[in-house]
């Protein structure tokens, strides 16, 4: 799901499930959770019953939905269409097993771990601070961040890099390194972080972050993993279909 620590599987084709009493279909399901596309928003932080009914199996749990966002305008059947991220209670042993009954039948694909990090952009004004120079935050991801910043900095440079979400989260400091810097003195400058093992400092961030609406996925860089995915599954059904030929 959208903020995994555990593998995530693409559906082939999307499983039809209801949420609460919306009907949505199911992209990719991971034990953690799953990622929907319906035809309404869920409001964060609420509570829906998801159900999931195939002939390979049932999954009837609780979760949490942690973020849900417009997705696509349709100008001509005038239904527009949203995404949404939810988290199961636990990691339910039904998700498990529907799991490896579609990955059986070739309706599952995995999502590979070595994929660019999901990104979640900063919605409320956040700033931060790099070194000793006091930064805007743009977007998020778990291994980076796209900052805004008064000055070039020189690509490589290493400092620490400091935020804080809420007073009960505490402050979060790590280091990260400058992959890109572009701008100018009178636009400004935008530069690119680049954060190496502290995957759940930033996870736990990013979720405190999404479920107060204050961050939302990047659904451009969500859409195109999407299409890279489908891709990969048309070329893997075509494999799977010379050798059963």
């Amino acid at each position: 799901m959208a903020l995994r620590s555990l593998p995530r599987y693409f559906m082939l084709p999307p499983l039809f499930a209801t949420a609460g009493n919306e009907s949505v279909r199911v992209i990719d399901l991971s034990l953690k959770g799953a990622r929907l596309e319906l035809n309404a928003p869920l409001r964060v932080g609420s509570r829906q019953r998801l159900v999931i009914m195939t002939t390979e199996g049932v999954v009837d749990e609780q979760v949490t939905v942690l973020w849900s966002q417009i997705d696509d305008l349709s100008v001509d059947s005038g239904i527009d269409r949203y995404m949404a991220g939810v988290e199961f209670d636990g990691q339910p042993a039904s998700a498990g097993e529907l799991i490896d009954r579609l990955l059986a039948c070739h309706n599952a694909l995995p999502i590979e771990e070595n994929r660019t990090a999901d990104r979640y952009r900063i919605s409320v004004a956040m700033t931060a601070v790099f070194g000793i120079l006091q930064i805007g935050v743009q977007d998020l991801s778990i291994r980076g961040a796209r900052i805004t910043l008064p000055y070039f900095i020189r690509v490589g440079t290493v400092s620490p890099f400091a935020f804080q979400v809420d007073e009960a989260g505490g402050p979060v400091e790590i280091l990260a390194t400058v992959a890109w810097c572009l701008g100018s003195a009178t636009s400004g400058f935008e530069a690119g972080l680049r954060i190496e093992g502290e995957e759940e400092r930033l996870r736990a961030a990013i979720h405190r972050l999404c479920m107060r609406d204050e961050a939302r996925i990047d659904l451009h860089s969500l859409r195109r993993k999407f299409d890279a995915l489908r891709q990969s599954a048309r070329e893997f059904a075509a494999l799977v279909g010379e050798k059963t030929a």
